[in-house]
C-alpha cells in the first residue's frame, strides 16, 4: 500500500495532468471515428471532417481544470460550446463532456455560483437543440444541400423552396426539437442529482480528513496536557495525602508537647498517632506515584514496612483508625466518621458537631465522587486545625437529596482573621474545586461575617442513581432482558459519525440530505439492496440461473438444482445487509459457505458473484492486519473453483465430495480430455482471479484515498485510541519522573518524623515504666522536635507542590523562577500554551528557586 499511497499523492498534486491523461482515450476515439466521416452539419455552413477533429480536440482542454479551477473551466467551456455550435458542427461525439463538466462545478465549484451553474446548463440545452433543429432539419443556412430537401428528409418538408415552411413541416420539426430537448433536460437532472449526492458526501469527506489531521497533529499537544494533567494530580494528591498528614503531625505535636507535662498516657496516645500517621502517609505516597508495587508485587521496601505497620497496629490497638481505601487505593465518604474521630482525639478540640438531613445514600456516589467528598471534609478539617485556632468549634452537616451529596463544613474560629500572619491559600483549596467541578459539582469557600470559615460542596450522584427506580421496580431478569435486547438492536444498526453540516456555509438541499441519510444509515440501505436483490431475483429467475452447470452429470437433475440454489441464495444474500457493519464475520460466513458449495453442490450460480461485494468490503473496512488473509483466502476460493472444473470435467465428480469417495471414471461419456480439461479449469480460474483482483484493488484504492466515510470513521477510532494511548504512556512517564525525583525527599522526610515518633514513644515508654523518675522534658523536647521536623517538611512539600502547580513548561525554568520571585502567584493561564518537554529534574528546578 506504501507505492499506492505515493501514486495517490503524486495524482492529487498533479490534478490536471491526471484529468487530462483521463480524457485523452475519449479524444483518439473522437478523432478516429470523425476522421472517417462526412461533412457534418452545422449553423451556418458544413464543417469538413478536419475541422471536426480540430474542434473535437479543442472542446475537451478545458476538462484538464475541471477540478483544479471548476468554474473557469466550466465558464471556458461555455465559451468553446457556444463558438462551436455558430462556426463548428452543431452535434460532436465529444459533447457528452459537457455533463462531466456540469458535474464538475456543482462538486468541486463554490456552492453559492451552483444554481447559476445549473440555470446556465439549462439555457445551453435550450440553445443546442435550436441548433442542432436548425442544422438537421432545414440545413445549415450558408451551404444548403444540393437537392434542396431537408437532411433528415423529412416528407412533409420537402419542398423546392425552404423559404415555405408547411403546416405539417412544422409539427414535425417541433417533435423532433422537443425529443432532442427532453433528452438533453433528463440528462441535466441526471447529472444534477448525482452532483448533489456526491457533493454532500465529499464534504463529509473533507470534513472528516480535517479532523482525522488535526487528531494527528494533535498527538503531541495532547501528551503534553496529559503529563500536565498527571502533574496537576500528584500535585493534588500529595496535597491530599502528604500535606495534610504533615499538617495533622504537627498540631498533634504541639498538642502532645503539652500533654507531655500533664499526662504522659495521652502523650504517648499522640505519640502513637503520629507514627502511624508518618507510616500511613508512607504508603499513600508509595501508591500515588505508582511505585508501591512492581510486576512480581510488593517491593521489599514495601513489605518491611508492612511488617513495621502490623507490628506498629498490634502495639497500638484500637487506637489507631484508618480510613479504608478502594482496590485503587482512594478512600471513601463511608469513612468520614474515621476523619471528624481523628480530629477529636486531638487534645483541647472541642467534639464537631455532625449533622445529617436526608437518608445517607453513599453507594450513589461513584468512586471519584465519593474519594472527593472524603478529600474535601479531610482538607477542611486539616485547615481548622491549622488555621481556626484553639477551641474552635467545628459543625459537619451532610444534606442527601435525590440529586446528590450537600457537605457544608463550618467552624467559628479567627475565619478572615488567620490571614492576618501573612499566610495565603494553598492549593488545598485549589485542589478541592478541582476535583468537585470535574465532577459537575461545586465549591465555595470563605471567611463568614460572624466570624469562622465555611466550606460548601455539592457534589452529584453517579448516573446510576437515575435507573434507580427503573432498576428497584423490575425484576433482575426483566431488567437483564431490558437492558441486552436494546444493546442488541443498537449493536445491528449502523455506527454513527459525524457529517458536514453544510457545503460551505450553505445548507444542503434535500437530495444532499437524502445522500447524507443514507450514509448514515447504510445498513438499512443495505438491507433494502438485500431485499430488492431477492424480488429481482426470484421474479427473474436471475439468482439460481447455472453461471456453470455440472449438475447433468448426476442422474437426477431438475430435483436437485433448485434445491441447491435456494440452499445458495439463503445463505449468500442474507449476510448482504450487514456486509458493512460486520464485514470481517460476513466475508467469514460467504467463505465457509462457498467453500460448502464447491465440496458439496454441483453447480455454480449467479448469485456467487455476491461473493465480490464481501470482498470489496472485507478489504476496505476490515483491519489492516486481516487484508492478507482476505487476499490469500480469495485467491484460494478460485483455486478450488479450479480444481472442482478440473476434476468435473476430466474425471466426470461434479463435486469434490464424491471424488473422494468413488473410484475414477476416466473415459466416461461425460469427461473431456486431459489438455481440455486443464484449459478449461485454467480459464475459468483465472478469468475468476482477475474479478477477485480487480475487487481488491478498487477497495484498496478507495481506502488509500480516503474517499469513504466508513473508511475515514474507523481511522478517526484509530486515531483516537492510538491518542489514549500516547495520553497514558505520557502520564505514565511523567508520573515516573517525578516519582524517580520527590521519592528520596518525601519518603526520607516521612522516615525521619516516623523515627522520631518512634525514639519518643521509647522516651514516653520509660516514663511510663518509672513514674518516679521525673521525664516530662524529655517527651516535649520529643514532641518539639518532631514538630520542627514536621513544619521544616511541610516548607520542603509546599515548594514542591508550587513546582508541580506553576512550572507549566517543565524546559522554561525562567518561568518557574519568575513565579517563585513572585512569591507563586502565577496564573494558571500564563503558561498553558508552553510545552512540557525536555523537562528538567525537580532538583534543578528547586536548586533554582532555593536561589530565590
Amino acid at each position: 500500500m506504501g507505492r499506492m499511497q505515493g501514486i495517490i499523492r503524486w495524482m492529487d498534486r498533479h490534478m490536471v495532468v491526471v484529468d487530462l491523461l483521463l480524457f485523452m482515450p475519449l479524444s483518439l476515439l473522437s478523432a478516429v471515428i470523425v476522421a472517417d466521416t462526412d461533412n457534418a452539419q452545422g449553423l451556418l455552413f458544413a464543417v469538413p471532417a478536419v475541422a471536426q477533429v480540430i474542434w473535437s480536440q479543442i472542446y475537451i482542454l478545458p476538462l484538464a481544470m475541471r477540478r483544479r479551477y471548476p468554474q473557469s473551466a466550466a465558464l471556458t467551456f461555455v465559451a468553446l460550446c457556444m463558438l462551436h455550435m455558430i462556426f463548428g458542427p452543431s452535434l460532436m461525439l465529444t459533447d457528452a463532456v459537457a455533463l462531466v463538466m456540469l458535474y464538475s462545478v456543482i462538486v468541486y465549484g463554490d456552492p453559492r455560483n451552483t444554481r447559476a451553474f445549473i440555470a446556465l446548463s439549462f439555457v445551453m440545452a435550450l440553445l443546442a437543440t435550436m441548433a442542432i433543429t436548425s442544422s438537421y432539419t432545414i440545413g445549415s443556412l450558408l451551404s444548403p444541400s444540393d437537392d434542396g430537401n431537408s437532411w433528415l428528409g423529412y416528407k412533409s418538408c420537402s419542398t423546392a423552396s425552404r423559404s415555405i415552411v408547411t403546416l405539417p413541416c412544422l409539427l414535425d420539426v417541433s417533435d423532433n426539437a422537443s425529443a432532442v430537448l427532453i433528452l438533453f433536460f433528463v440528462c441535466l437532472i441526471c447529472v444534477v442529482i448525482m452532483a448533489f449526492w456526491q457533493r454532500a458526501r465529499m464534504y463529509t469527506v473533507r470534513m472528516m480528513k480535517e479532523r482525522n489531521a488535526s487528531l494527528e497533529a494533535r498527538q503531541r499537544e495532547e501528551a503534553h496536557i496529559a503529563a500536565l494533567a498527571e502533574r496537576r494530580r500528584i500535585a493534588r494528591d500529595m496535597h491530599d495525602v502528604v500535606a495534610h498528614t504533615l499538617s495533622t503531625i504537627i498540631v498533634q505535636s504541639d498538642a502532645g508537647r503539652y500533654a507531655g507535662s500533664h499526662d504522659i498516657a495521652i502523650a504517648k496516645s499522640t505519640m502513637q498517632t503520629i507514627h502511624h500517621e508518618s507510616d500511613t502517609a508512607l504508603r499513600d505516597m508509595r501508591r500515588l506515584l505508582g511505585i508501591f508495587e512492581d510486576a512480581g508485587g510488593q517491593s521489599s521496601e514495601s513489605v518491611t514496612d508492612s511488617k513495621d505497620s502490623e507490628k506498629e497496629s498490634s502495639r497500638s490497638g484500637s487506637e489507631q483508625l484508618a480510613a479504608a481505601p478502594d482496590a485503587a487505593g482512594n478512600p471513601h465518604f463511608d469513612d468520614a466518621l474515621v476523619l471528624i474521630q481523628e480530629h477529636d482525639r486531638i487534645p483541647l478540640n472541642p467534639a464537631i458537631v455532625h449533622r445529617i438531613d436526608g437518608t445517607p445514600e453513599p453507594n450513589e456516589l461513584s468512586d471519584e465522587a465519593s474519594t472527593a467528598a472524603y478529600r474535601v471534609l479531610q482538607e477542611s478539617l486539616s485547615n481548622i486545625n491549622k488555621y481556626a485556632g484553639r477551641n474552635a468549634k467545628v459543625w459537619v452537616d451532610e444534606q442527601w437529596s435525590s440529586t446528590g451529596l450537600q457537605l457544608n463544613i463550618r467552624d467559628d474560629g479567627l475565619g478572615a482573621k488567620s490571614s492576618e500572619d501573612g499566610h495565603q491559600a494553598g492549593f488545598g483549596l485549589m485542589g478541592m474545586k478541582e476535583r468537585v467541578q470535574s465532577l459537575g459539582g461545586s465549591v465555595r469557600s470563605g471567611p463568614l461575617p460572624t466570624g469562622g470559615f465555611e466550606v460548601q460542596a455539592v457534589i452529584p450522584f453517579a448516573t446510576r442513581q437515575q435507573d434507580r427506580t427503573t432498576r428497584n421496580s423490575d425484576s433482575p431478569a426483566d431488567a437483564a432482558l431490558k437492558t441486552r435486547v436494546p444493546a442488541m438492536l443498537q449493536r445491528l444498526r449502523s455506527k454513527p459519525f459525524d457529517q458536514a453540516p453544510s457545503a460551505a456555509g450553505k445548507r444542503f438541499n434535500r437530495i444532499e440530505r437524502m445522500s447524507q441519510w443514507s450514509e448514515r444509515h447504510y445498513t438499512l440501505i443495505d438491507t433494502m439492496i438485500m431485499l430488492l436483490t431477492i424480488i429481482l431475483g426470484i421474479w427473474s429467475t436471475a439468482l439460481w440461473t447455472p453461471l456453470i452447470t455440472l449438475s447433468d452429470l448426476l442422474p437426477v437433475t431438475e430435483s436437485s438444482a433448485p434445491v441447491s440454489a435456494a440452499m445458495v441464495i439463503l445463505v449468500t444474500v442474507p449476510p448482504l445487509s450487514f456486509r458493512r457493519r460486520f464485514p470481517q464475520s460476513c466475508a467469514a460466513i460467504i467463505v465457509i459457505a462457498s467453500t460448502l458449495q464447491l465440496l458439496c453442490i454441483p453447480d455454480i450460480f449467479i448469485v456467487n458473484m455476491l461473493a465480490l461485494f464481501f470482498l470489496h468490503a472485507v478489504i476496505l473496512l476490515g483491519p489492516v492486519k486481516r487484508i492478507r488473509w482476505a487476499i490469500v483466502t480469495a485467491f484460494g476460493m478460485c483455486v478450488l473453483l479450479g480444481i472442482k472444473l478440473f476434476v468435473a470435467t476430466y474425471w466426470g465428480y461434479p463435486t469434490l465430495i464424491l471424488s473422494l469417495f468413488k473410484a475414477p471414471l476416466l473415459n466416461s461419456d461425460s469427461t473431456d480430455s486431459l489438455s481440455a480439461s486443464l484449459t478449461f479449469a485454467f480459464v475459468i480460474g483465472l478469468g475468476t482471479m482477475a474479478l477477485c483482483g480487480a475487487t481488491i484493488a478498487s477497495a484498496l484504492w478507495t481506502r488509500t484515498k480516503g474517499t469513504n466515510a466508513l473508511v475515514l470513521r474507523e481511522r478517526e477510532e484509530a486515531l483516537r485510541q492510538e491518542e489514549e494511548q500516547q495520553r497514558l504512556l505520557a502520564t505514565s512517564m511523567e508520573r515516573d519522573r517525578i516519582g524517580n525525583a520527590i521519592q528520596h525527599e518525601v519518603t526520607s522526610t516521612l522516615k525521619a518524623v516516623k523515627q522520631k515518633a518512634a525514639d519518643g514513644l521509647n522516651t514516653l515508654e520509660q516514663c511510663l515504666d518509672n513514674p518516679d523518675t521525673d521525664n516530662t522534658l524529655d517527651a516535649q523536647e520529643s514532641f518539639a522536635a518532631i514538630g520542627k521536623e514536621g513544619r521544616l517538611a511541610l516548607a520542603h512539600m509546599r515548594r514542591l507542590l508550587r513546582i508541580l502547580r506553576e512550572s507549566r513548561s517543565d524546559g522554561d525554568l525562567g518561568t518557574t523562577e519568575g513565579n517563585a520571585a513572585a512569591g507563586g502567584k502565577g496564573s494558571s493561564g500564563d503558561t498553558a500554551g508552553l510545552e512540557l518537554s525536555p523537562a528538567p529534574t525537580l532538583e534543578e528546578q528547586l536548586r533554582h528557586i532555593s536561589k530565590v
